[in-house]
């Protein structure tokens, strides 16, 4: 409904961080559960679901991260050369695309289907681009007398009335209608930085989305941040997996405290989207307590979530 901005968690505002991972969709449901309701198990909260992080959709079509690794993807129309640049700079690939690369499929394209960061499923022309950004200039005003006032530039993501963000969700009956009202009440509040001037509201729907399921998997792919914990790490195998790591911190922007949001947390490298390793053994991750040291009994513990969204896949 209104502009978004992510932040990258370091001070500059000008570029707005390009996805809104699970780990902040979590952590922001979990503080407004705080703060609507007074409940304080937030560990327990986090730990009884999954969550991916937001991807983009526009109308019916939905968008799926690209697995990490080379792509079973052909090109039948271009140069073999301009063809390989244009696949490494996709982001996202249309569902029904996706869910045939992820079955071990070689799918064949044209390079109308091409655009930009995206994959799409049909060449009609009529692609929409689900968001475009905008940087803006602004003033900061010193409270202190005497200060000068600071331009500053800030980036907002603007998305198309036919467009927004969604995510995944596994979670039981009771925990999910629960999550549902959370994500209503974080649609009024508005996710983001600049919440305070109207940024990052939303409305919700809810819906399914079906992927394939792949018998032959012989592989793990994140849709989500994952941290695991130390047994797991055997099971990895991360000489022969395609993943990158995400360096996690920032500012603690969710705490009712008005003097500590601007303390920053300790920061964590987690595993991100589109990873994928060689096991089908489940994966659990663990959450972790980011508290920065600071000599305030007040400054509660700051809890971020690295439990996986994980999708069988079947890599060659």
């Amino acid at each position: 409904m209104t502009p978004l901005h992510m932040g990258t968690g370091k001070e500059n505002y000008d570029f707005s961080a390009s996805v809104l991972q699970s780990d902040t969709i979590s952590s922001a449901l979990a503080a407004i559960r705080v703060r609507m309701d007074g409940h304080m198990d937030i560990r327990d909260f986090l730990d009884s679901f999954a969550i991916s992080s937001a991807f983009p959709y526009v109308e019916d079509s939905f968008f799926l991260p690209k697995p990490q690794g080379r792509l079973n993807i052909s090109v039948v129309d271009g140069d073999e050369y301009i063809s390989r640049k244009r696949l490494k700079k996709l982001k996202y690939i249309e569902s029904s695309l996706w869910n045939k690369i992820i079955s071990g499929e070689m799918i064949e394209v044209v390079q109308a289907q091409l655009q930009g960061s995206f994959l799409l499923k049909m060449t009609d022309g009529g692609f929409v681009k689900p968001y475009l950004s905008s940087v803006n200039q602004r003033v900061s005003v010193p409270r202190d007398e005497g200060m000068d006032a600071e331009p500053f530039f800030f980036e907002w993501t603007y998305f198309h009335e036919k467009a927004g963000l969604y995510c995944l969700l596994n979670a039981v009956d009771k925990r999910r209608e629960e999550i549902i009202r959370l994500f209503r009440l974080l649609g009024e509040a508005g996710i983001g930085t600049d919440r305070n001037v109207g940024g990052g509201k939303f409305e919700v729907e809810t819906s399914q989305l079906a992927l394939r399921e792949v018998p032959s998997a012989n592989a793990s792919m994140l849709l989500s941040l994952y941290l695991p914990m130390e047994e797991e790490m055997e099971y990895l195998n991360l000489n022969d997996s395609n993943y990158e790591l995400l360096l996690r911190g920032g500012y603690i922007s969710g705490s009712s405290y008005e003097e500590f949001i601007h303390l920053r947390k300790k920061s964590v490298y987690m595993f991100d989207c589109g990873s994928i390793f060689r096991t089908t053994h489940p994966l659990i991750g663990k959450i972790v307590d980011l508290r920065p040291e600071w000599n305030d009994g007040r400054l509660h513990p700051v809890l971020r979530s690295g439990k996986p969204f994980v999708i069988p896949v079947k890599k060659e």
